[in-house]
């Protein structure tokens, strides 16, 4: 670590604390109201105006709802945040609980943006001497179009990150200390798969079970074989998750033998063969109903790759959370099974998926859950970190 560094990074990190204010009002403004992925439109537009205060000129409309901003120029580095929130009624109670019913900032994207606002506030005030970073703001991180398709592989095809050599971006963790930041190189977060089988029975009355297939009882049975998968036809030495989120029959009746059954799930690995393996696995199962006088449909969509950060990235940002933080301050991530979308970067350019320390003290709040919320004083650290990695990049 040079003096040059550590210098710089401290300069950073002092000027976002001067914003901190403002930062805050970034995110509340996010937060009070918040937009289903590819429906980011009014908070695109925010952003947008934002950038524009800060003297620069943002490209919008990108991959549909995204928006992209390039800070000085030649070799390009980019920083990444996602806008999306969630279908989830929120319960806090802050004063700037989400206005949108139904709908909430409950993974922390309000945050993210905030602190990719921050950066680029910061680094239009003091651009780089040389080379180019681009902000991108991006939509959709939570699901996918009609297509199957999340924001982070529309954002590429749409050019967001023509001619970039390297990615940064962050997310907010409740259960890391806030002025904590936590690295790993390799595996971070794991690949997600998506399943929906449709069990086709035959529908009789239900005191003559007989004349009929019973779908649930078929369903009733390929769940618990699904179970079986991780306990008895994976490794134990490679992680992974089968989860049966949700059952449906076509009748719900007490006296009706239902004659089909929708059965959705989710599937949670970091090495290709073993979410090989379980697809394998789940159509072999879903062929019992079949044997069992039925029929099938199985739709397994392969939603995106484990987050692979790149070791030499890693060891940079580390560098320079160090710099700005102290040694104290950075951890060693966990892998984690949650998924993003920004593995499809990471699968294409040398990248680092910061975990931002964000926990309330004294509490822990859950992702994707009513009551999620972060400590606020994490926002200039997420915005001075963000810059002064994608600086030192440009460095190399």
């Amino acid at each position: 670590m040079t003096a040059s560094t550590k210098t710089r990074a401290g300069d950073l990190l002092e000027r976002a604390r001067a914003i901190h204010a403002d930062l805050i009002a970034y995110r509340r403004h996010i937060h009070t109201n918040p937009e289903l992925s590819f429906k980011e439109s009014k908070t695109a537009e925010y952003v947008a105006q934002r950038l524009k205060e800060f003297g620069l000129s943002p490209r919008v409309g990108v991959g549909r709802t995204g928006v992209t901003v390039d800070i000085g120029d030649g070799k390009t580095v980019a920083i990444r945040a996602d806008m999306d929130a969630l279908p989830i009624e929120e319960t806090n109670g802050t004063g700037y609980d989400s206005c949108n019913k139904g709908v909430m900032h409950a993974c922390g994207h309000d945050a993210h943006t905030a602190c990719a606002l921050g950066a680029a506030r910061l680094l239009a005030e003091n651009p780089p001497e040389r080379g180019r970073i681009r902000i991108v703001f991006q939509p959709a991180e939570e699901d996918t179009n009609e297509d199957g398709i999340s924001g982070a592989t529309l954002m590429i095809r749409d050019g967001a990150f023509e001619y970039v050599e390297k990615v940064v971006a962050l997310h907010v963790f409740p259960d890391l200390g806030t002025g904590k930041i936590a690295l790993r190189p390799g595996p971070l977060l794991a690949a997600c798969d998506r399943f929906d089988i449709k069990v086709q029975g035959k529908g009789t009355h239900g005191a003559w079970p007989h004349l009929g297939v019973d779908a649930v009882v078929v369903a009733a049975q390929m769940i618990q074989a699904i179970q079986t998968i991780t306990s008895r036809r994976k490794s134990s030495l490679s992680p992974a998750v089968v989860t049966v989120g949700g059952i449906r029959s076509s009748t719900f009746r007490p006296n009706i033998v239902a004659d089909s059954v929708e059965i959705t799930g989710t599937v949670r690995f970091f090495h290709k063969e073993t979410g090989d393996m379980i697809r394998r696995e789940i159509a072999n199962i879903a062929g019992m109903a079949d044997a069992l006088g039925g029929s099938h449909e199985l739709r397994y969509i392969s939603e995106n790759p484990a987050v692979e950060n790149d070791p030499a990235v890693v060891e940079l940002v580390g560098s320079v959370a160090t710099a700005m933080l102290g040694e104290q301050a950075v951890e060693e991530a966990h892998m984690e099974m949650g998924a993003e979308d920004f593995s499809f970067l990471s699968e294409q350019f040398p990248s680092c998926f910061i975990c931002l320390g964000a926990q309330i003290a004294g509490d822990k709040r859950m992702l994707h859950t009513s009551t999620f919320d972060i400590d606020e004083n994490c926002l200039p650290v997420g915005a001075a970190l963000l810059a002064g990695s994608a600086l030192a990049l440009l460095d190399e």
